[in-house]
């Protein structure tokens, strides 16, 4: 992502009536800033920053043997490994925010140990932290903790979705993640706040993380012809990267202990409309499908009611998600 589009974005994030005076001169410790959100996040803090004048203090973490992503005033990159002791003994941070996961599904296949490491063992390690040192910790979930279902999925406790029968190893292990933060909340009193995104892009993301999105882009852009291998008809609401971070702060800043749904059903459309979408704004491309039809449902479409009370309203329509991820490729 070029840092003009990176500037367009956080001041949009960073004109939004927020208290933002409630991060000054804080200590914030994030995992996964060499990813695909965390690292877009890592960035974001930087300027706001720099533009808020909030004396932060930004402490990220690379893994052992690779180097830093980037640099700047405020950040100071700390090497460990996700399964070990790896925030120094005397930082005490205010907040933590553990976005570290595999999460597309190319890369959950490459490395599904990874995806345990992550968000069961790391998050215990974080929850200690957090229970130690008095900190606010923000976990990244996903709404895969979520059975498909018809209409708009409303937020539900962690111990309530055990039930709902068979999940991926992805969803299975960021719904223990959540219930080692519920079991942190109730037992020790850990400020445990639980993200669920649903269908985030944004300029960034590589264009091989097998998601429909970009493979739609990569294929539009490369051979003028967008494959739809399904029956084309599920039902997906995509949510343009900024328009995450910012469902973030307001969780972050206004919001309390639990889970919030953050994706944009403003934005819900059908596989092959998306398909339909992007060759038009692509220009002579054609879309080739679908292979087969299917009768069941498959509505992957979050009820953001929770964090629109806490005043978030997403700002970036499918288009303009679409035309900027497509600028950003090119």
């Amino acid at each position: 992502m070029n840092q003009a589009d990176l500037l367009r974005d956080v001041g949009c994030v960073a004109a939004l009536e927020l208290p933002w005076d409630r991060l000054r001169n804080k200590r914030i410790f994030l995992t996964g800033a060499t990813g695909f959100i965390g690292g877009y996040l890592a960035k974001a803090l930087c300027w706001l920053d720099c533009g808020l004048s909030l004396g932060l203090e930004v402490y990220l973490l690379h893994r052992t043997h690779t180097a830093p992503a980037f640099s700047a005033s405020c950040v100071h990159w700390i090497s460990g490994n996700i399964t070990g002791d790896f925030i120094p003994g005397e930082l005490r941070p205010d907040i933590i925010i553990h976005a570290a996961s595999p999460a597309n599904w190319r890369s959950v296949c490459a490395d599904p140990v990874g995806v345990v490491d992550c968000n069961i063992l790391a998050t215990r390690y974080l929850l200690e932290r957090a229970r130690r040192d008095g900190s606010t910790l923000v976990f990244f979930s996903s709404g895969e903790v979520y059975q498909r279902e018809p209409g708009r999925i409303a937020e539900k406790a962690a111990p309530d979705l055990v039930q709902n029968g068979a999940l991926s190893l992805y969803g299975n292990c960021k719904l223990a993640g959540e219930l080692l933060c519920e079991e942190y909340r109730g037992k020790y009193g850990v400020d445990s706040r639980i993200l669920r995104p649903f269908s985030v892009f944004g300029p960034g993301e590589p264009l091989a993380s097998g998601r429909c999105f970009t493979d739609f882009i990569r294929q539009a852009m490369e051979t003028r012809r967008i494959q739809v291998n399904g029956p084309g008809t599920q039902l997906r609401s995509f949510c343009y990267l900024s328009d995450f971070v910012s469902g973030l702060f307001h969780v972050l800043l206004d919001g309390e202990s639990g889970a919030y749904n953050i994706g944009n059903e403003d934005n819900t459309c059908s596989i092959l409309e998306l398909a339909g979408q992007i060759a038009e704004i692509a220009g002579n491309a054609d879309v080739i499908g679908p292979l087969f039809t299917n009768s069941q449902v498959d509505s992957f479409v979050p009820d953001t009611s929770k964090l629109r009370q806490l005043g978030w309203r997403p700002q970036v329509n499918l288009q303009e998600c679409i035309r900027r991820c497509m600028n950003s490729y090119r």
